[in-house]
């Protein structure tokens, strides 16, 4: 396993580098950059079709100096030039514990004072360029592709606050018992915490902008199954604790043709240290489990990047509005569900039955798909 991206580099590449940055964290941001550049070809498709057109936004074009905005920009180049100038001075301190460091009030003061006095000459440079005494709006044609960022933008901000609500949630015992390490650790997200915020977040912000929310989805629901499939390779990569029940029995001969690590995996140098020390090992990643697990992350990435090519395709033949998005999670949540039932997660008890969370999410999901399709494809034929 790869806990930071100085492991990956140097398995990868046959280094010896120091570069903590954690591997899931990492991962996770690609599999927002996924997202964007998904949903940025499936708008201009969609435009290219006539299904999305251009609305008319005000966009300020001058007016008077705005000093609250230039000092706001000021604190931000600050504290960058704090924290990263700092980090480059103190590498060693930072390295011992990124969490600690990146939450102290340790940093470079000189690089972050230079780095604010640019940062707000700059902004007020540009200010004076655009001034005029009153504001001074004009009407732009802006296209939904255009807006493609911003969405990704509140995807991301309320997904992950989102996870991690659902994670500290489902976990909320671990919470209690140190909360600081909880809400900022690395690890620890819910993806149906990430996915549910992250729609109500993004439905909000195109209400906002007049862009029709059925065709959005459509248009946001490859995205969601690529940036899956990519996000589930943080907890792979990383080995997070997110992995399948012990798997000890011999890999069937039917499955010859596949590696035993695809069929049962023992995740050596997992991040959160679970399972026994690696006697050639010395650091801080020495640990693999006792038992081999069930890798499933793997299955669920895998299963994902094939729901995102059959949805990629179906798109175009597919004429009712929304239903592709419908298809999509519920193929998500079909596929979350079964491997649930190989998977390592909190049990919650509802009468005499134990069910976890993601398995409440998936089956709503499914049955929300499968509504929404009929719906949708009624009231067409209305």
């Amino acid at each position: 396993m790869f806990p930071t991206l100085g492991h990956l580099i140097n398995y990868l590449f046959g280094l010896n580098i120091n570069f903590p940055m954690p591997t899931y964290g990492f991962v996770l941001v690609m599999a927002f950059v996924t997202a964007g550049i998904i949903l940025k070809f499936s708008l201009k498709r969609m435009e290219s079709q006539g299904k999305l057109a251009s609305h008319k936004s005000e966009v300020l074009i001058s007016g008077p100096i705005n000093y609250f905005d230039i000092i706001i920009s000021g604190v931000f180049y600050f504290i960058i030039g704090y924290k990263i100038f700092g980090i480059a001075f103190n590498y060693d301190l930072f390295t011992e514990d990124i969490n600690a460091y990146i939450f102290s009030t340790q940093g470079s003061l000189i690089a972050g004072l230079i780095l604010a006095a640019m940062g707000s000459g700059y902004g007020y440079w540009q200010a004076k360029q655009n001034f005029s005494a009153e504001l001074i709006y004009e009407d732009k044609d802006i296209l939904p592709h255009e807006l493609t960022m911003n969405i990704v933008m509140v995807a991301m901000l309320s997904g992950i606050i989102g996870a991690k609500v659902f994670d500290i949630l489902e976990n909320f015992s671990r919470f209690l018992k140190d909360p600081l390490d909880a809400l900022f650790s690395a690890g620890g997200f819910t993806f149906y915490g990430g996915l549910i915020a992250g729609f109500f977040a993004v439905w909000y912000y195109i209400r906002k902008k007049n862009i029709p929310a059925l065709t959005l989805m459509d248009a946001a629901a490859p995205a969601i199954l690529g940036a899956y499939a990519v996000g589930r390779l943080a907890c792979m990569l990383s080995g997070d604790g997110c992995w399948g029940i012990p798997n000890p029995d011999p890999k069937p001969e039917w499955l010859a043709m596949i590696p035993d690590w695809l069929w049962a995996f023992d995740f050596p140098h997992n991040v959160i240290n679970e399972g026994s020390r690696i006697l050639s090992c010395s650091g801080d990643y020495c640990h693999q489990l006792d038992v081999p697990v069930f890798p499933t992350p793997l299955y669920e990435s895998i299963l994902s990047a094939i729901f995102f090519l059959t949805v990629w395709f179906a798109q175009n033949k597919i004429k009712t509005t929304g239903v592709i998005f419908f298809i999509a999670i519920m193929l998500n949540g079909f596929a979350r569900f079964f491997i649930e039932k190989i998977r390592v997660n909190n049990l919650y008890e509802i009468g005499t039955s134990h069910i976890t969370q993601a398995e409440i999410i998936s089956s709503s999901l499914v049955l929300i798909g499968i509504i929404g399709i009929i719906v949708l494809n009624k009231l067409k034929k209305k």
